[in-house]
C-alpha cells in the first residue's frame, strides 16, 4: 500500500504511536517511584532524622523524565492545553486544520530544542558530569539527555497528530465536495 493512501498514513500514524506509549509507561514509573522515594525521604527525616542527599536529588532527578517524556504521552492522549470551548465549536475539517497548524509548530519547536540541546548533553557526558554535593547522585548527564530524548518523543507524536489530521481534513474535505 503507498505511505500517502488514507490507510497507509493510520498505519505510520500508529507506528508512530508505539514509542510515545511505551514512553508514557516509563513516565508512570517514575511517578509511582517518586511517590515512594518522597515518604521515604519524608519518613527517615522526620522519623529517624536522617538525611541523604542522593535521595533528595533522586526527587528531583525523577522530575525530568516525569515531565519530558510524559509531555508526549500527555498530548497523544488528548490532555494536553487546548482552547476547547473554542475548538469544539469549528467544523472538523477546521479542527483538523487547526491540528495540522499546531503539529507543524510543535515539530518545529520540538527540533529546535533538540538540535540545541544536544551540545549541552554531550558537553555533560563528556566531563561524566554528576552532582557538586558530597554523597549526591552521579550521571547527571544522564538527567540531561533527557532533554533531546522528551522533544524527540514530542516532536514523534506531533508527526504522528499531523498525519491523523491531514488524513481527516482530507476526508472531510471529499465529503464536503462529494455530490449529494
Amino acid at each position: 500500500m503507498h505511505p500517502r493512501s488514507p490507510s497507509g498514513l493510520r498505519r505510520l500514524e500508529a507506528a508512530l504511536l508505539i514509542p510515545v506509549e511505551w514512553a508514557g509507561r516509563l513516565a508512570a514509573a517514575c511517578g509511582l517511584l517518586m511517590v515512594f522515594v518522597v515518604a521515604g525521604n519524608v519518613l527517615t527525616r522526620y522519623g529517624f532524622n536522617i538525611s541523604s542527599v542522593a535521595l533528595q536529588e533522586l526527587e528531583w532527578h525523577l522530575v525530568s523524565p516525569i515531565a519530558l517524556i510524559g509531555m508526549s504521552y500527555a498530548m497523544q492522549k488528548g490532555e494536553h492545553v487546548r482552547v476547547d470551548f473554542l475548538y469544539a465549536r469549528l467544523p472538523v475539517h477546521w479542527q483538523a486544520l487547526v491540528d495540522l497548524v499546531t503539529d507543524f509548530l510543535v515539530i518545529g519547536v520540538s527540533v529546535t530544542i533538540v538540535v540545541l540541546s544536544l551540545p549541552y548533553v554531550q558537553q555533560s557526558y563528556g566531563i561524566l558530569e554528576g552532582s557538586p554535593d558530597p554523597g549526591g547522585l552521579p550521571y547527571r548527564w544522564v538527567l540531561k539527555a533527557f532533554i533531546p530524548l522528551g522533544f524527540g518523543l514530542l516532536g514523534l507524536q506531533a508527526i504522528s497528530q499531523a498525519l491523523g489530521a491531514l488524513t481527516t481534513f482530507a476526508a472531510a474535505r471529499a465529503e464536503r465536495t462529494a455530490p449529494q
